[in-house]
């Protein structure tokens, strides 16, 4: 198929341009274009020198110089949609479910091997108030301890932990997915929700292995009140495993003390929120803050704890990120650092290399 300049004859030349001319009374020019079929032999198509063949790469038009011929931006659009496609069977995800199987086996370990034993072993007395170490903070903050419905253990430090959780679920979620750069295919935002979310699972689980280490060892005599009822009644490790581990989840348990679960998971969320922007805002950072130094007050006002378990859940929530973010962004090697760093997901891991970009370069 091409564009013919020429017909059989000159004189069919002059009589189809007359009679256009006859057929358009305004004059204006109007151009033929013929298909000589006598080029085609038995499937084969001639052409002459000049006749540029054009291949499947090249350009769909003259304006276009270097983005690839019509076939190339088909297949990078057929490709770009595979691509969007959301997988939820993926190894990322799958590191993502591998680091909550590691936080809710940690929580249980802690249960049984922590609450339990704290459970059976802090001394039973037959009063009817707990008699309690010597302690400063029970000198300075006297006993407050408001009763919220529908919440697990139904005290403020409870509700303080769960406010902090969902913000960073929150968060998570917002920065969940990526946003690619149209060409590059580089991350512009978000992608590190599974790095976050990780971060937390993570950091819950060295809290919850310390703690369970700690929180058995030695039999506090339990401050309070409202334990009140059982801290007469011996028990033994099967009772108290019923006690702590059969009335829901999350597990509830009393005598648990050293060092305070809810003030170290709350430095936790903390420490989570800063390292990955959430606190930069000044108000923010009040506030949040604000509302974590109401768990840790409350803590000690509902006689949850000693001050000296609020103390020691300072210190490991304060070195607990510190060893695991120094091995998370490789300034310590070792086993433990390979394995942190093998199992987050970080953003750059969710690039994505266009294959058509990389045959073009």
């Amino acid at each position: 198929i091409h564009s013919s300049s020429s017909s059989s004859s000159p004189s069919s030349s002059t009589e189809g341009s007359s009679s256009s001319e006859n057929n358009n009374p305004d004059g204006n020019d109007i151009h033929h274009v013929g298909i000589d079929l006598t080029v085609i032999d038995d499937g084969k198509i001639s052409c002459d020198e000049e006749c540029e063949i054009i291949s499947t790469n090249s350009s769909y038009s003259d304006i276009s110089s270097n983005g690839g011929g019509y076939y190339d931006r088909y297949a990078r659009y057929q490709w770009t949609q595979n691509n969007n496609r959301y997988t939820i069977c993926t190894t990322n995800n799958f590191k993502v479910v591998l680091s909550f199987g590691m936080w809710f086996v940690t929580y249980m370990l802690m249960g049984i091997f922590g609450g339990s034993v704290a459970y059976m072993h802090f001394p039973r007395t037959d009063a009817e108030i707990p008699k309690t170490l010597p302690d400063f903070g029970y000198d300075i903050i006297p006993y407050s301890c408001p009763r919220i419905p529908h919440v697990p253990h139904g005290n403020v430090q409870s509700c303080v932990l769960f406010i902090l959780y969902s913000i960073i679920i929150v968060g998570v979620v917002v920065r969940w997915k990526p946003q690619f750069h149209q060409t590059t295919k580089i991350i512009t935002w978000g992608g590190d929700g599974r790095l976050i979310l990780q971060e937390l699972f993570h950091l819950n689980c060295l809290v919850f292995l310390t703690r369970t280490t700690t929180v058995g060892l030695t039999g506090l005599p339990q401050p309070n009140p409202k334990c009140t009822v059982i801290q007469h009644l011996p028990v033994t490790f099967g009772n108290a495993l019923k006690f702590v581990m059969g009335r829901g989840f999350p597990p509830h348990a009393c005598g648990d003390l050293i060092y305070s679960g809810h003030v170290g998971c709350t430095l936790i969320c903390m420490a989570v929120l800063h390292r990955n922007g959430f606190m930069r805002k000044r108000v923010a950072s009040v506030m949040v803050w604000a509302i974590a130094i109401v768990g840790i007050y409350f803590t000690i006002s509902c006689r949850s704890h000693y001050s000296v378990d609020v103390m020691l859940a300072f210190y490991f929530g304060y070195f607990l990120p510190e060893w695991y973010y120094s091995r998370s962004d490789g300034r310590i090697d070792g086993k433990a650092s390979r394995w942190i760093r093998w199992l987050e997901v970080r953003p750059e891991d969710l690039e994505v290399h266009h294959p058509y970009d990389e045959q073009s370069n």
